[in-house]
């Protein structure tokens, strides 16, 4: 909320520099509560009930960007003033405090009511160790790179598809935002039918395959046909509609509960981190586009073949995980909530085993250094990220 704040106000001060010190605080809000309500929802939801639920919260926040993409102009036009459009969002942001504090009263009121034995077993069970991080899975790590490929991929279009929009297709401001607003519509419709389908189906994996084809797809007719932009811009929306819910459940399946919101916390760095690299990138091959005005529409070449390709790329990783899944993991991705249980039970020995290696005193014997490396690379992507974006800034 502090971060909209300032941003709202820069726009009465035209400083660029308070600005982007709004969209830093921005960023570390939006960044911690997604994680946060996703890992709540993970301690209340079990099973068969959490697709179903994160089904609903992804629902919630698509609605909330199809509806601000589609009336920023508007709002600006209706009162004259671009900054206008930011005071709106700033309302909803106090909105939503003012939410999160009578659900902190509610819990509070929950926990006078329960036992303290209660309370300490739940806390023995939530108990998180630091180390079980070293000793994630190998699937897991793969999910963040697809977080880091696809997610960036997402989130990066996102920012520029309105203006794409403009450009290439030589319509003006308010038809742009509204066409844009389009890639946020499939969630709205698909993602609370997807929770159903996880839960009596299964097909996580499946659903990841297809997510990161529609993308690709969707940049190739936005970026080098002719066709209707909406048409790419609903493939599109489709992706972005399979792709979250499979990752997130995925991750709730393969982590124990007393270090989901770690791992929810890994898998968010990991798709902000691929956001802010990506960005910078397509920015660099915009500057590199077409500057002529009545070539404006292939000042996007350079962009959409970038999207292509980092789509086939996601898409290599996610059919990795489809076959690991598969051959390593019993399928316990692809399984319904009734299978599920059989699969489990043949790799129950896996699951459990990282908890046992991190709670003996000797942990470090068990720790190769595989076990490491992602972390590394991690941390390293992360200052990449801060590297370039201090120097663009700059």
């Amino acid at each position: 909320m502090l971060g909209n704040l300032i941003i709202s106000l820069s726009t009465h001060t035209q400083s660029f520099s308070t600005m982007v010190a709004g969209r830093i605080l921005y960023g570390l809000g939006s960044g911690t509560i997604t994680v946060v309500q996703e890992t709540i929802l993970g301690s209340w939801f079990k099973g068969k009930g959490l697709a179903i639920t994160i089904a609903i919260q992804i629902t919630t926040s698509r609605i909330a960007s199809f509806l601000s993409m589609g009336t920023a102009i508007p709002i600006a036009n209706r009162f004259g003033f671009y900054g206008a459009a930011f005071w709106a969002n700033f309302v909803v942001c106090a909105l939503s405090f003012g939410i999160n504090l009578v659900y902190i009263g509610a819990m509070r009121r929950i926990r006078r009511n329960t036992s303290q034995n209660v309370l300490d077993r739940l806390r023995t069970k939530h108990k998180f160790n630091p180390r079980l991080v070293v000793f994630f899975f190998g699937i897991y790590w793969m999910i963040i790179v697809e977080s880091f490929t696809l997610g960036g991929g997402w989130n990066s279009f996102l920012h520029i598809n309105s203006e794409l929009v403009k450009l290439r297709f030589g319509v003006n401001d308010a038809i742009a935002a509204w066409s844009a607003s389009v890639s946020q519509i499939m969630p709205i419709f698909l993602v609370p039918f997807l929770g159903w389908f996880f839960d009596l189906y299964g097909k996580r994996t499946d659903m990841l395959v297809l997510s990161t084809s529609t993308f690709t797809i969707s940049m190739l007719l936005l970026g080098f046909t002719k066709a209707n932009p909406l048409i790419g811009l609903v493939v599109f929306s489709i992706s972005l509609a399979l792709g979250p819910l499979a990752e997130i459940t995925a991750i709730s399946l393969i982590l124990p509960s007393n270090s989901l919101g770690t791992g929810l916390g890994i898998y968010k760095s990991a798709m902000n981190t691929g956001s802010t690299i990506v960005d910078i990138v397509v920015g660099v091959l915009q500057d590199r586009g077409s500057r002529v005005l009545e070539d404006s529409e292939n000042s996007y070449d350079y962009v959409m073949a970038f999207f292509t390709a980092w789509g086939a790329v996601s898409t290599l990783v996610a059919g990795t995980i489809f076959l690991v899944d598969r051959f390593k993991w019993s399928s316990l991705l692809r399984s319904n909530a009734s299978d599920r249980k059989e699969a489990y039970h043949v790799v129950k020995a896996k699951i459990n085993r990282p908890m046992l290696y991190a709670a003996a005193t000797n942990w470090r014997d068990y720790a190769a250094l595989w076990n490491y490396i992602p972390l590394i690379i991690l941390g390293c992507l992360l200052v990449v990220s801060w590297v370039l974006f201090a120097v663009k800034l700059a």
